[in-house]
C-alpha cells in the first residue's frame, strides 16, 4: 500500500512559513493543513484545534473562515486579513481566480 505525500512548491513552502510566522505573531499558532486548507488557532480540545479561536485559509482559492469566541482577536482581524492576502498576493493567486 503506497501512500501519497503531498509536496509543496520551495516557493508556497517559503509563503507559507511568512504566514505562518506573521499568524504567530498575532497570537494564532498552525495547526495544519488538511483538505486544501491551512489551519490556525490559539487552543487545541485534546489533540484537535479547538473551534473557539480558529482562522481556516484555503491554500487554492481566496477564501477564508474564521470563528472567534474571544472579542479581543476580532481587533485582529485586520492583521489577520492583510497577512492572508500577502500570502495570497505571494503565491499569485488574485480575486479573478
Amino acid at each position: 500500500m503506497s501512500t501519497e505525500v503531498k509536496v509543496l512548491p520551495a516557493s508556497t513552502r517559503t509563503n507559507l512559513e511568512a504566514l505562518k510566522h506573521h499568524m504567530n505573531k498575532l497570537g494564532f499558532k498552525y495547526f495544519e493543513e488538511r483538505d486544501g486548507w491551512i489551519d490556525f488557532g490559539t487552543s487545541l480540545y485534546g489533540a484537535r484545534l479547538s473551534n473557539a479561536n480558529k482562522v481556516s485559509v484555503h491554500f487554492n482559492n481566496r477564501n477564508m473562515f474564521s470563528m472567534f469566541d474571544n472579542l479581543d482577536l476580532y481587533d485582529k482581524l485586520p492583521e489577520v486579513k492583510q497577512a492572508i492576502l500577502d500570502f495570497y498576493e505571494a503565491e499569485g493567486i488574485s480575486d479573478e481566480d
